[in-house]
């Protein structure tokens, strides 16, 4: 490795673990660094896209969801010049030739699959949020991903902390064919402070917190008058007043409800302002700039927001229109925002650090139940306290209610604790016609077991056979030590037992009165006095006896141990783990025509360029929907395609919808049970379909809102990934069909217009 390298970037001090991972990738490895939130990994990608660009070299930048790659994209523009960088987001393509190209991972996983002449040129690929890879639904990506890129392009992996990114590294050194370095750390610039809070105890310790509340529970059992719940109820108002109390503002405050969120932020505009006259000026300026940029005189929700920024208020999440998060974010940037309550998606890369993070509570809701917080999960959201350069510390609170919640619900406040990376490796139909498109059979079994899970449990196998290995040896030894005697009644301790036994049986033989039972019992009194006669005692002192209890035990446990292992080791499988997956998916896609031994078929190649919903696309398209449906019935259909609902969320009659549904429903009934497709995988839900199809006809956006209770962010959302199926289907038919591929660049156009276009 070079000796030295810039101590300087963008005015930025490197510090030493930016400089050696800077240094690593000049020498031309590949390079992982796992470091906590806010201590400037992303300055590292940051050098790399500059020396790339100053070398003539191309680099992909990819960003685990469309608002960091969406953000990424205009700080690249500011600093490198419209003309050095694009983006590609499924439903926005921009300068695709750039030398710097940002993209979700999904999009990069895509190109990997259909287009590689277009990675002609690339240095690198840097995965931003990397740990991603372990997300269930989504963490199989990041892993084709990788497995798929050219083995001559190197990596940037950037993380927040993970105990096993050695682990990683080494899978991707195996299945790359070179090295791989980490690059660590541990400690924070700004060390973090962990307290909970709870009205009768103000900012505390967790221990201490229950402590009080162990004897507050004794005092009121004994008590003629116990303490009333309400009297002691949490209150987000309690907490931030106490935050700002100790001068702890900006405050970024976690709710894990879109819905609570907003309560919350109206909540506390009636009782705080955090805001000068100056301020309040300053915010009315950002405001008539976005009312301007966007043409939003006439929008009833930010004249309804107005009142709580200018009181340094703010709320953010996914229900958002993206005009709104930008000028929240805008505002929050320009620190006037002093509490912003969010759901944990404003903690995923956007880096506005804050002097406090504050959470609801320990737990949340994760689509299924209520769970706790992971620590990972935890450090990702409290890693936003405390601003470099700004506080000497940053501080963490949680709203504790030890009526609801056990002390082990919280989540670890100890980096240590974070949990490993796991592999959720997964074959969709789009992996498996890929698969067969562009490789051979052995290829494909070679590939299935290059996975992350499959290099894991390769781990854990030679770990457990490590152990196994370890207990069977130290069984045999101990087993030679314990004395032969041991359980024959010439061992004091087995003839105790056998003596204890004998008089126990004495005594219930008196009791029986049955005259079989009885002969029954005297037999075996009889026997077991006949064996302690008929042999000796050996003579063992105390100590000695003790000592072979003791060996005995350990013996035992070991022996239960070897036999947990002999059971983990056999039933776990390496080598084919994925095999089982990829035969069922194939002959399903045999059975419907996508496949024929091995080789796609027109259905197959259509849906090979799909990558979500294929089956069910493919065959409305070979079922000539696109052709009948008219260019407003289409979309009214597309926006249905992959969506899902929010909770509570209703389908319109079918008198409502602009489409004939019964067509669609005999797809979707064959696709599940003549074909056995699981109904998972099939989503399809047309109660957006009514406002797509009049957004389609040119309505305006915020006369859609009369007919929905759905957020105004959320329709956007379910507007934009339509426009993204469209542009997948009109890709996957443009040779065959141009006379439909131009019918859907026109659905595309009806849609993307607007307040639903992206302003990049």
């Amino acid at each position: 490795m070079r000796a030295r390298t810039e101590v300087k970037f963008r005015n930025y001090l490197l510090d030493d673990f930016q400089k050696t991972a800077i240094d690593y990738l000049m020498d031309g490895y590949s390079v992982l660094v796992s470091a906590p939130t806010g201590v400037g990994k992303t300055l590292i990608a940051d050098y790399l896209i500059a020396q790339a660009i100053k070398e003539g070299k191309r680099v992909i930048y990819t960003a685990p969801i469309k608002a960091l790659s969406n953000q990424k994209f205009k700080e690249f523009k500011e600093w490198h010049g419209e003309e050095k960088v694009g983006i590609i987001t499924g439903d926005v393509v921009i300068n695709y030739e750039a030398d710097v190209l940002i993209m979700p991972t999904e999009i990069f996983r895509n190109m990997l699959q259909q287009e590689k002449e277009e990675l002609n040129g690339l240095s690198h690929v840097i995965f931003d949020e990397i740990h991603y890879l372990s997300d269930e639904s989504r963490g199989t990506v990041w892993e084709e991903s990788i497995i798929f890129m050219p083995p001559g392009i190197r990596l940037l992996g950037l993380s927040a902390t993970i105990p096993n990114a050695q682990e990683l590294a080494d899978w991707i050194r195996e299945i790359k064919g070179h090295e791989v370095k980490v690059v660590q750390k541990t400690d924070r610039i700004v060390p973090l402070e962990h307290r909970v809070f709870h009205p009768l105890t103000g900012i505390t310790t967790l221990d201490r917190l229950y402590r009080f509340w162990a004897k507050q529970k004794q005092g009121e059992a004994k008590a003629v008058h116990p303490v009333n719940r309400r009297e002691r109820a949490l209150s987000h108002l309690d907490l931030v007043r106490a935050v700002r109390n100790r001068d702890g503002l900006p405050c970024l405050y976690f709710v894990f409800s879109r819905m609570q969120c907003e309560l919350k932020a109206v909540e506390l505009s009636e009782k705080m302002s955090f805001l000068s006259p100056g301020e309040q000026d300053r915010v009315d300026q950002v405001i008539d700039g976005i009312i301007a940029k966007y043409g939003l005189e006439d929008w009833p929700t930010l004249q309804r927001l107005k009142p709580l920024f200018r009181q340094g208020i703010a709320f953010h999440h996914a229900g958002l229109l993206p005009a709104l998060k930008e000028l929240v974010e805008t505002l929050f940037a320009m620190n006037l925002v002093k509490v912003m309550y969010a759901t944990e998606t404003f903690a995923v890369g956007i880096n506005y650090p804050v002097r406090s993070v504050c959470f609801d509570a320990p737990t949340k809701w994760d689509g299924l139940s209520f769970r706790p917080l992971t620590t990972l999960e935890y450090f990702q959201m409290a890693g936003r306290a405390g601003r470099r350069g700004i506080d000497e510390r940053g501080f963490v609170y949680i709203l504790a209610d030890p009526d609801r919640y056990r002390k082990e619900e919280f989540p670890g406040t100890d980096p240590a604790e974070i949990e490993e990376l796991t592999s959720r490796f997964n074959l969709s139909y789009n992996s498996v016609l890929n698969l067969f498109k562009n490789h051979q059979r052995p290829q494909i079994s070679a590939i299935l077991n290059q996975n992350f899970a499959t290099f894991q449990a390769r781990n854990d196998k030679i770990r457990l056979e490590n152990r196994l290995s370890i207990v069977r040896r130290e069984a045999k030894n101990l087993r030679e030590k314990i004395c032969p005697e041991w359980g024959s009644l010439a061992c004091p301790q087995a003839r105790a037992l056998a003596k204890k036994r004998l008089r126990k049986r004495e005594r219930r033989f008196r009791f029986i009165k049955g005259r079989a039972g009885k002969a029954a019992a005297a037999k075996e009194i009889a026997e077991l006095k006949a064996a302690l006669a008929a042999t000796a005692a050996r003579d063992c002192p105390a100590e000695e006896q003790n000592a072979c209890v003791r060996r005995i035990e350990f013996y035992e446990n070991l022996y239960h141990e070897q036999l947990g292992l002999e059971e983990r080791v056999s039933s776990l499988k390496v080598a084919g783990r994925f095999e089982e997956d990829l035969a069922a998916k194939a002959g399903i896609l045999e059975e419907m025509a996508y496949l024929r031994d091995g080789n796609l078929l027109p259905r197959g190649e259509f849906a090979s360029q799909i990558y979500a919903q294929e089956l069910l696309l493919t065959e409305f398209y070979f079922a000539g929907f696109f052709h009948e449906w008219d260019e407003d019935q289409i979309n009214a259909v597309m926006v249905a395609v992959d969506y899902e609902p929010r909770k509570n969320e209703r389908l319109p009659t079918p008198g409502m919808l602009p489409f004939e549904q019964k067509p669609v429903k005999r797809i979707i009934r064959e696709l599940i049970y003549r074909y056995g497709v699981d109904e998972r995988e099939i989503r399809f839900f047309p109660s957006l379909s009514p406002l797509a199809y009049r957004w389609s006809q040119g309505w305006d956006f915020f006369a859609l809102l009369d007919y929905t209770e759905l957020q105004e962010g959320d329709i956007v959302t379910a507007f934009r990934r339509a426009i993204d199926l469209l542009r997948q289907v009109r890709a996957a038919c443009l040779e065959e069909d141009p006379g439909l591929a131009a019918k859907l660049k026109n659905c595309m156009n009806k849609m993307d217009r607007d307040l639903v276009a992206i302003n990049l």
